[in-house]
């Protein structure tokens, strides 16, 4: 579990490295698309392991705006195995 400071530290890193993956080649594209599902990944330990008030302003300090804090985690729900296939 991972407190408030650690986890904005995180995010932090991680989107910084989000930002320098822009470019139109496929191993950027490819690297982008797999620091955008462990920024999910982050998004939903972040919910699990901080208080309201907490997450709250974590996505403040981030400007993280809810419809980029879905895509996030609708990215890292992409990548994991669905039963049945």
């Amino acid at each position: 579990m991972k407190t408030f400071f650690q986890t904005r530290v995180t995010f932090l890193e991680t989107l910084a490295q989000l930002k320098k993956l822009e470019g139109p080649g496929k191993v950027t594209q490819a690297l982008r698309v797999m620091k955008e599902r462990e920024t999910g990944k982050l998004c939903y330990q972040a919910e699990e392991d901080l208080s309201q008030a907490e997450l709250s302003l974590l996505k403040d300090m981030l400007s993280a705006r809810k419809s980029m804090w879905e895509t996030y985690k609708q990215k890292c729900r992409e990548s994991l195995p669905t039963w049945g296939e």
